[in-house]
């Protein structure tokens, strides 16, 4: 009987030692979790959050030149689209060229009782200060399609020889050229629109 009892005890002993030792050497994993190397644990790709384009009407659309956007209250064109009108070299709609190429033919007054005056063909010579710079030729006539005499004459320019101090900085600040220039004219950038008739030699 003792010798039955001490093999079943060396049986015991040698599983116990076999078990451990499988134990430590990471063939039985003590329930574990298995770990991955960081960085390459995948996961579950996010959901793209995505918006909702928005509809825009054929009718409303304003990359349509036809869009009900430019016509009238009689469905005919009122508006042009701006690929249609020409540009400057800054990619400004150029005023002055599309009423020269009859793009657009400006109407004197919304009254339509209104006598229409016609344009003035006059250029003004303005001496630049500098004798670096160019003088300026201001044309009458491309204005006065737009504006009437009054609009200018005389709060922004006195009508007189050498009553206007005009300079750049002025300009610049919304003053004389600068009340439309900048703004709803071709910007202060463009010099040569302006400074285009050479300056005579300088007076030694």
């Amino acid at each position: 009987m003792k010798s039955l009892y001490s093999i079943k005890f060396i049986f015991r002993i040698i599983s116990l030692i076999i078990f451990t030792t499988f134990v430590y050497a990471g063939i039985i994993s003590a329930a574990e979790p298995v770990k991955t190397p960081a960085g390459t644990q995948k996961t579950a790709p996010a959901a793209k959050e995505t918006q909702p384009k928005e509809k825009v009407s054929p009718l409303l659309d304003p990359n349509d030149p036809k869009s009900i956007l430019y016509l009238d209250t009689k469905g005919k064109l009122a508006a042009l689209a701006g690929a249609v009108l020409p540009k400057d070299r800054y990619g400004l709609v150029d005023w002055a060229k599309a009423v020269k190429d009859k793009v657009i033919s400006p109407r004197p007054s919304l009254d339509p009782k209104e006598e229409e005056m016609p344009a003035m063909d006059m250029n003004v010579v303005i001496e630049a200060k500098s004798d670096f710079v160019n003088d300026v030729v201001y044309p009458h006539y491309m204005h006065t399609w737009w504006l009437k005499c009054e609009v200018c004459h005389p709060a922004i320019f006195v009508p007189a020889k050498g009553q206007n101090n005009m300079t750049m900085s002025a300009i610049v600040e919304g003053k004389f050229c600068g009340r439309c220039h900048g703004k709803v004219a071709f910007p202060l950038a463009d010099c040569n629109r302006c400074h285009t008739q050479p300056k005579k030699a300088a007076k030694k």
